[in-house]
């Protein structure tokens, strides 16, 4: 039997059961705002993990890449829900196209007013990512 103190370190808070990461998995395919990265994030994060990350990281760095101009949206979403930015950072990582890691790095120099902190962070999390191998 594992000591207490095991069993713990290795349980998750919420544990993603079968049907939900099938559902999560699916619902991967429809984050097309972050809006809808953030119902997604409320819903499944317990499943975050694998190719589920994978999916979500995806799903992030096509909305940094191809929709910057929606920033904006994200830090008023991130203001509500303090828990959606490190969500959003973690999947800025080594599973990204290096073309895309790039431009984000690129876009997040050119920050919209206000914006600096996340633009930073952003930058950050893209250059770490690039550089791990």
């Amino acid at each position: 039997m594992l000591p207490a103190a095991c069993v713990h370190a290795t349980t998750p808070a919420s544990t993603c059961s079968a049907s939900q990461a099938e559902t999560a998995d699916s619902a991967v395919d429809t984050l097309d705002s972050w809006q809808a990265v953030a119902a997604y994030r409320a819903k499944f994060a317990q499943c975050d993990d694998g190719s589920i990350a994978e999916g979500s990281s995806e799903a992030v760095a096509r909305l940094l890449v191809d929709h910057w101009d929606t920033l904006p949206e994200l830090s008023r979403l991130m203001a509500k829900t303090p828990s959606l930015r490190p969500f959003v950072l973690r999947h800025i990582n080594t599973t990204l196209d290096t073309r895309d890691l790039d431009k984000i790095r690129q876009d997040a120099s050119q920050c919209p007013n206000g914006l600096d902190s996340l633009c930073k962070d952003i930058g950050e999390a893209a250059i770490h990512a690039s550089r791990s191998p």
